[in-house]
């Protein structure tokens, strides 16, 4: 499926590892194609996925990186894109807190309603108020960058005064009174239609991937593995040994970690696990992944709850928790989440 009347700018500055960027990447670019010009090369996401590339990714480059096709065309977009303004329809900006100055320089040159601001960054914190007392002392002209007038997208999303670094500093009944910004909207992680995996549940032969993100459920099962977070230690190195585990296993553990949405969520779902996310119930409602709940994951607080609710679950409850983890993710992949993000981006054009 692609859509030829919408064309889009998406600057990044080339980093790796912001997989809300990454993968709303990839899904514009399944949509548009060569309508959506990335601003440099966006490196990691070509294939050939090179070894030197692969091995430095987090995660080994798993599940999204080295998918798309490279094209000659593009390369002449790129170089033109600040002289070919004003045929776009969107300029998305990632990475804010690297290419803030950006949105100066575009702010004089085209309708601020075209700068489109993606912010996929583990903090609740808005640009710029994240590093607030840094920020203030060395760079406090950040704080008049005219943002207010262009979307902000934000998996991340809580109120209570997060997004401006407030609820380190004021008492919860007055937090309760500051509102979201008026331009902020949430968004989720996606995953590739391509990696979604529907295979006989013959093959679950166990309860739990090796792979286990909760230090107490990972105390209980033998010869699992626990990392922590940020932590650069995989038991895999291979994309298709790591989805073998999971297809093998009935239930993924997830939890929150630096952000409450994850990679690791879609993954799991994808590869026909049922999802056990802990404390998931204290998630605030704004923020990301979106669509989970008790009809179609296992909400729990410790290792005894978890496993008093797998023991009570019938074979027709896993299959129904199962299917609804399915439709789960089929809502989540790439191409519906781009297409979710240019209606509300350009809720005139059709979609």
């Amino acid at each position: 499926m692609k859509l030829g009347n919408i064309k889009l700018l998406f600057i990044h500055s080339n980093q790796p590892e912001d997989y809300l960027v990454d993968t709303l990447f990839h899904g514009l670019r399944e949509l548009l194609g060569h309508n959506c010009v990335d601003i440099p090369r966006y490196d990691g996401m070509y294939k050939p996925l090179t070894p030197g590339i692969k091995a430095k990714l987090r995660g080994n480059g798993f599940t999204i990186y080295g998918l798309l096709e490279e094209s000659p065309e593009l390369a002449e977009k790129r170089f033109f894109w600040r002289k070919d303004l004003e045929q776009y329809d969107l300029i998305i900006i990632a990475h804010l807190r690297e290419q803030w100055q950006l949105v100066w320089e575009l702010a004089g040159k085209v309708e601020p309603e075209k700068i489109v601001i993606i912010d996929g960054y583990d903090t609740p914190a808005f640009f710029p108020y994240v590093s607030l007392g840094w920020r203030l002392k060395s760079c406090p002209w950040t704080y008049f960058t005219p943002l207010s007038q262009s979307k902000y997208f934000k998996r991340e999303l809580i109120s209570e005064g997060a997004c401006y670094s407030l609820d380190r500093f004021l008492p919860r009944p007055l937090r309760q009174w500051i509102p979201l910004p008026k331009n902020a909207y949430p968004i989720s992680f996606s995953l590739p239609q391509e990696k979604i995996w529907r295979g006989d549940n013959a093959e679950k032969m166990k309860d739990f991937p090796t792979h286990i993100v909760d230090k107490e459920v990972a105390s209980k099962v033998q010869q699992s593995f626990f990392s922590a977070t940020g932590s650069d230690k995989y038991i895999f190195t291979s994309e298709t040994e790591y989805y073998q585990d999971l297809r093998k296993s009935r239930f993924g553990i997830t939890t929150k970690r630096a952000g409450w949405d994850c990679l690791r969520h879609y993954e799991l779902a994808a590869n026909g696990c049922v999802l056990c996310f802990k404390d998931l119930d204290f998630k605030p409602p704004t923020c990301a992944p979106q669509g989970l709940d008790e009809s179609n994951c296992i909400i729990y607080h410790n290792y005894d709850e978890l496993k008093a609710k797998i023991a009570a679950l019938s074979d027709n409850d896993y299959k129904r928790l199962q299917k609804a983890s399915y439709q789960w993710i089929e809502n989540n992949t790439t191409l519906v989440r781009a297409q979710e993000f240019l209606k509300t981006c350009l809720p005139n054009k059709k979609i």
